[in-house]
């Protein structure tokens, strides 16, 4: 509990605002910096955050690639959203995935795409495949935040057998590895993540009345006696984060209402959904949860909540490494939202050189990229410190292949946002031919401060 006697003194940075059955991480504030120049001079920036955006079946390739190259090139039609984010992006060509050349399809492609190792084929037991990038950082810096890392996605877990390629699905629902055989699954319920990153236990959010209130209701009396102790600029911050915080939470409600109500549903939509509910009750009996609440959310809210909690995430500094699949390896995700789309991601991403389809491609591709500059102008307007949260942050965005028909993991299309741990942005940075998509991976982790001369199969660093 804040008092007195705690704000006379300078705030330490896992300072958190707690109320019944809530526990609230606060943004970084002036009144959490050393009062020394020279205590200041040491604590230095705010730590570097590592997120990893994962977008499923390749992209329309001739539609990709920047003209030009270093600081004088021009974004192409996919990566046009990005053009006002201009000095914080990094577009890399030329590297490559080779532990994924020796596997057929998407499986191969997707479970390694942050281990940069092979993994072993098959139908369900005996799961190898490596560490991730991710979590090589949470390993070295986990202990020094709430959660070690954050797992996050849209889909559920996909199991059973592929035949057409015979792996395991299991593959294409995770690229976070704890170790080789032990994949982290993706928390893909908004509400889930939320009650994790800011209620003591989750587990227990229907226990009571008082339990469901708003985090920031639970946590009322320590913000004001916070907010009447720090100064002008402090106050202003904490209004802000308070205020997206409360206005996540309406939405992550609003969109349980609608999927609960059954708005915005097709008449055949809410007829599955009613013989699904029913099925469940014949079986689990009245009350029974319903499992695939979570996934009947818009897509694009859904996306855009989880993005906003990953911010938030790296804003608490909860946690500074994370995740976020749009979709698992083979998504069918129907995109017939967007204006001259009919159908289905993964169908469509085979698309035979066909104009329609590649057409089609290309808006889906491009939608994805727009949900990647959201999340780096939500970062970019974040304050921390002398900058903003996306100073502190690296945030890659890509596929585990280059193009939906050919399967190919080389020159793969990939996207780096942030300034963490200096890298400068505002480039089209071209590799040699084959260049080890891992060197970009041990790059990274020396940007956030875990020194490492190798990491998969790479062979230097990326001059990122």
């Amino acid at each position: 509990m804040l008092s007195s006697r705690t704000m006379s003194k300078i705030l330490s940075r896992r300072t958190v605002l707690r109320g019944l059955g809530a526990t609230v991480a606060l943004p970084f504030l002036d009144a959490m910096r050393p009062r020394s120049a020279r205590a200041a001079a040491a604590a230095g920036v705010g730590p570097t955050r590592l997120g990893f955006l994962f977008m499923p079946n390749g992209v329309r390739e001739d539609r990709w690639t920047p003209e030009g190259a270093g600081a004088d090139f021009k974004f192409s039609p996919i990566l046009s959203p990005l053009e006002s984010l201009r000095q914080d992006i990094t577009v890399m060509t030329g590297l490559g995935n080779r532990a994924s050349l020796t596997g057929d399809g998407h499986y191969a492609k997707t479970a390694n795409w942050l281990t940069g190792t092979p993994i072993a084929k098959t139908t369900g037991k005996d799961l190898h495949c490596g560490v991730s990038v991710d979590q090589v950082l949470a390993k070295e810096r986990g202990h020094l935040t709430r959660f070690p890392s954050l797992e996050l996605g849209t889909d559920p877990i996909m199991s059973g057998v592929d035949r057409n390629v015979n792996y395991t699905m299991l593959y294409g629902s995770h690229i976070a590895w704890r170790t080789p055989t032990s994949p982290i699954p993706a928390e893909i319920n908004p509400r889930f993540v939320f009650d994790r990153l800011f209620r003591e236990d989750a587990t227990q959010r229907k226990a009571s009345a008082e339990e469901n209130k708003s985090v920031l209701d639970l946590v009322l009396a320590e913000a004001k006696t916070l907010r009447a102790s720090v100064g002008k600029e402090d106050q202003q911050r904490l209004d802000e984060y308070l205020e997206s915080l409360r206005h996540i939470e309406r939405r992550i409600e609003a969109d349980i209402a609608r999927v609960a109500t059954g708005e915005n549903l097709d008449p055949a939509a809410k007829e599955a959904m009613g013989r699904l509910d029913q099925r469940i009750t014949d079986v689990m009996g009245q009350g029974a949860a319903h499992p695939g609440s979570q996934l009947r959310l818009d897509h694009s809210e859904h996306c855009r909540l989880m993005l906003d909690l990953m911010a938030l995430s790296f804003q608490t500094d909860t946690t500074r490494a994370s995740t976020f699949m749009f979709g698992w390896a083979v998504s069918g995700k129907n995109f017939s939202f967007l204006p001259g789309v009919n159908g289905g991601h993964h169908e469509i991403s085979h698309h035979d050189n066909k104009a329609e389809k590649l057409d089609a491609y290309e808006k889906i591709n491009r939608w994805h990229v727009e949900q990647y500059a959201y999340l780096i102008g939500k970062l970019k307007s974040i304050r921390e410190g002398d900058g903003n949260l996306l100073d502190n942050s690296l945030i890659l965005f890509g596929s585990s292949i280059r193009d939906g028909n050919k399967h190919d993991p080389r020159n793969l299309p990939l996207v780096l946002a942030g300034h963490g741990g200096g890298v400068k942005g505002g480039q089209h940075l071209v590799a040699e031919k084959d260049t080890p998509l891992c060197n970009l991976y041990a790059s990274l982790l020396n940007r956030a401060g875990v020194e490492t001369n190798a990491f998969g199969d790479s062979t230097g660093w990326l001059g990122v």
